[in-house]
């Protein structure tokens, strides 16, 4: 069996699964609802506050890929739709994105996965 192809990196993965203490029923299942264009890879996504309260997103189809399970939402600590979660973090994501334009569920999985500086 091969590595499933992910959109997000290990570390993110790994800092998932410290905030959820290994469990993704910890987190909380975010619905897409958004308004903004949809770009590869959007969809629904498990989030948690990491132990920096940044938010910590990874992809639903990546989390089924990577745990070989189907995630049903009402397992999940909580169901909210993204107008939610961006409205929760909306400052944090004025201040750490780049654009008011583009998805900010996408700017910040771009943010938490790129490559570390060395």
């Amino acid at each position: 069996m091969t590595d499933p192809v992910l959109s997000v990196s290990y570390a993110t993965i790994a800092s998932f699964f410290e905030a959820t203490e290994g469990n993704y029923r910890n987190a909380v299942y975010v619905s897409c609802a958004c308004n903004y264009q949809k770009e590869s890879g959007c969809g629904d996504f498990l989030f948690i506050p990491g132990h920096d309260c940044r938010p910590v997103l990874f992809p639903v189809s990546d989390a089924e890929a990577f745990m070989g399970t189907t995630i049903d939402r009402t397992d999940c600590s909580y169901v909210m739709d993204s107008q939610c979660f961006i409205r929760l973090y909306s400052k944090w994501i004025e201040l750490a994105t780049p654009s008011s334009r583009d998805c900010p569920i996408q700017q910040i999985l771009h943010l938490m996965n790129r490559p570390p500086v060395p």
